[in-house]
């Protein structure tokens, strides 16, 4: 198989087969484990393990709207896999990005549509009380944040690419 496909197709289904066993996995674990209330700390409070339920979306807003995520999550999804399809330049560092978002993505729709569940299972929270926690999130959240940060990377340097042609063509 060529280089290109492994890059492209093999290299991606790997990460995302990857992070989605370890999100599923990670998630089923939390909801065996703990209730309500139950919680483990960490590096003396900063690092906690709790189960919680996001009925909402990105950092738990909109809770109680968990159909409208759903539906946003499937159209998000389908347009960025129409997007790599599409994308003529697959660089290693697009197909990673890509890779991690979409996990992330079906990560969370999974878990929308498991009967019963009130929401998302999230279970990671950092921070320091009464100064600051940031919202609990999970594998699939920590995914699609990595996936984002690495895809404004790869625009950025394809802006940088394309500035130095012009540049060079304008000396030409």
């Amino acid at each position: 198989m060529k280089r290109e496909h492994v890059q492209a197709y093999l290299l991606p289904l790997g990460i995302i087969t990857a992070i989605l066993a370890l999100d599923v996995v990670s998630k089923y674990f939390i909801v065996q484990n703990y209730g309500f209330g139950d919680r483990s700390d960490f590096l003396n409070g900063f690092l906690r393990v709790a189960l919680v339920y996001n009925e909402g979306g990105v950092f738990g807003i909109l809770q109680g709207h968990k159909n409208l995520f759903l539906i946003v999550s499937i159209i998000v999804l389908a347009l960025m896999i129409i997007y790599y399809f599409f994308e003529k330049n697959k660089s290693l560092l697009f197909s990673t990005s890509m890779s991690l978002i979409v996990s992330g993505a079906v990560g969370n729709i999974i878990d929308r549509l498991v009967p019963g569940r009130p929401g998302v299972v999230d279970f990671i929270s950092v921070g320091v009380d009464g100064v600051y926690r940031w919202p609990s999130f999970n594998v699939a959240d920590s995914s699609i944040v990595v996936g984002a940060f690495l895809l404004i990377l790869v625009f950025y340097r394809e802006e940088m690419k394309r500035k130095k042609e012009a540049e060079t063509e304008r000396q030409e």
